[in-house]
């Protein structure tokens, strides 16, 4: 299991994803999840702050999408 797997930011984000995703069906296939980031930027900055990162963190939160499933590339 990698590290960022297990860490609870990603923990938290899939959680809102999940949440989100009920809310919102009609968007959760729409552009790989930036609707969804785009949601966090607006709404749930607290949840971007939980977490550092080298990179771009539309990335990594992507990548761990991804990794459960919840979008496609």
């Amino acid at each position: 299991m990698a590290k960022d797997e297990a860490s609870p930011a990603r923990t938290a984000i899939i959680e809102e994803w999940d949440a989100w995703a009920k809310k919102h069906p009609e968007k959760i296939k729409v552009a790989g999840g930036m609707l969804f980031f785009n949601y966090l930027q607006n709404k749930r900055t607290d949840l971007l702050l939980d977490f550092k990162s080298p990179g771009d963190k539309w990335q990594v939160i992507h990548s761990w999408l991804l990794r459960e499933g919840k979008v496609k590339s």
